[in-house]
């Protein structure tokens, strides 16, 4: 007859080894106060600030510069995604800036054929599934990503520089001054 403590430990024997699942999530570094915050792979068992598999990137929030607030090494990342990695929310919207989720979605696509009602993956003599996308492509989109990202940056410079852009309230506001001072005005004229 098995005890309880023998069951426990004969039977985890034979299991198989359950399948590591790796997230790409932030470790917190620095001192109190001063976050700073590593960009890793990790498996998803381990602690925030625990042993990690290999480093992504940085992102320092108190950064001087733009340039050096994100430090990210674009093909380590999208080798992780590749390999089937899942990112926490935050790096998601991290990688979405800088486009690499954007290159993960086309590497990741494959051509489609409609056979009945259902879409079937076109495989080629290989046995290899054919990509939507070759590798010009994904580079071109990476690249307009980039220049509409620099376009919008210094779109916003410009606008931030003349002071032409405010908030509907701001508008509001200087509209009711501009009223406000000219009819005292028209008062004290007519008495």
């Amino acid at each position: 007859m098995e005890t309880r403590w023998q069951y426990k430990r004969g039977n985890n024997l034979n299991k198989p080894m359950e399948e590591k699942l790796v997230k790409l999530r932030m470790t917190r570094m620095g001192r109190k106060k001063r976050p700073f915050y590593r960009i890793i792979a990790i498996d998803s068992r381990k602690r925030r600030d625990g042993m990690f598999i290999e480093r992504i990137g940085h992102y320092d929030p108190f950064a001087k510069t733009e340039e050096t607030k994100y430090v990210i090494n674009d093909e380590i990342a999208l080798k992780w995604l590749m390999e089937g990695a899942q990112p926490s929310d935050t790096i998601r919207n991290i990688f979405s800036q800088f486009g690499i989720m954007l290159k993960y979605d086309m590497k990741k696509r494959f051509k489609r054929e409609k056979v009945g009602e259902k879409y079937k993956a076109i495989v080629d003599a290989e046995g290899n599934f054919v990509r939507k996308f070759t590798d010009e492509e994904i580079e071109k989109a990476y690249q307009d990503f980039l220049s509409a990202k620099e376009a919008k940056k210094m779109k916003k410079a410009n606008a931030a520089a003349s002071g032409t852009k405010l908030s509907r309230k701001a508008k509001a506001k200087i509209e009711e001054e501009k009223k406000a001072a000219t009819e005292p005005k028209s008062e004290e004229s007519a008495e």
